[in-house]
């Protein structure tokens, strides 16, 4: 026999549950990766700093400022949804400002992506009609860490040089280094992956003067690539010069 009193208890508590876990979903999204800087006069100035907001209910943002000196300066980083909120629903850079006194917000706007194109660069990169270059390679720069992925120190690679991951064994212990090298090491290292055994690496194994043995060595050209495991980008790594490792 059908109880209607039972029904609605079972569907309350259904909702109560499903409430619960969609909070605790939601309180456990990853925050955004974002372009962080201050005041700097290039949106190019500031691809070699990122953050990582502390939650959804914070989105990237950039903020275009024309300081006193009608000089134009760019801010970028994570702001709460409401503050962006707010600013969306602004006209923005039609404030009741004197330029000879106060400086004055031309464009504030924010986003949702950590990354919506191929360069890799954060969203807020594009924000306010900006292009940054994209001929820059960037990289993770960290010397013997645990895990690749928390590097947390990026930069600009010199002219013909790519982001490389290595993985080596130190004071009895795996650690991974991350940097920049030039494409003609990274092609040498290359072939002697492909001279190995498919799907192995197990050389060259360099020493070095410290006593420290590279057990792989992998290169990458997009940014950030080299915050991720050697052996997985060692498989994906491309070949700069068909003559040395094509």
């Amino acid at each position: 026999k059908f109880n209607l009193v039972h029904w609605k208890k079972m569907n309350m508590l259904f909702t109560v549950g499903v409430s619960i876990l969609l909070t605790f979903s939601l309180s456990c999204v990853d925050g955004l990766t974002c372009l962080s800087c201050k005041g700097v006069a290039d949106i190019n100035d500031c691809l070699s700093s990122e953050a990582t907001c502390q939650n959804s209910n914070e989105e990237c943002y950039l903020d275009k400022t024309i300081l006193p000196s009608l000089q134009a300066v760019f801010s970028a980083g994570c702001r709460s949804k409401q503050v962006c909120d707010l600013f969306a629903a602004a006209s923005a850079g039609k404030r009741e400002t004197s330029r000879t006194k106060r400086t004055t917000v031309a464009c504030a706007e924010c986003c949702t992506t950590s990354s919506n194109n191929s360069t890799g660069i954060p969203c807020n990169g594009y924000l306010c009609k900006q292009k940054p270059k994209t001929d820059i390679t960037t990289c993770g720069v960290c010397d013997k860490v645990a895990d690749p992925t928390l590097c947390s120190v990026i930069q600009d690679c010199p002219p013909n040089e790519v982001c490389t991951s290595e993985l080596i064994f130190a004071n009895n212990q795996l650690v991974h280094r991350l940097g920049c090298e030039r494409k003609d090491v990274c092609d040498v290292t290359l072939k002697g992956y492909k001279d190995a055994h498919p799907g192995q690496y197990t050389g060259p194994k360099r020493k070095r003067v410290d006593g420290e043995i590279v057990i792989c060595s992998s290169c990458c050209d997009t940014r950030t690539c080299n915050m991720a495991d050697c052996k997985s980008l060692i498989n994906i790594q491309p070949c700069y010069n068909k003559t040395l490792c094509g």
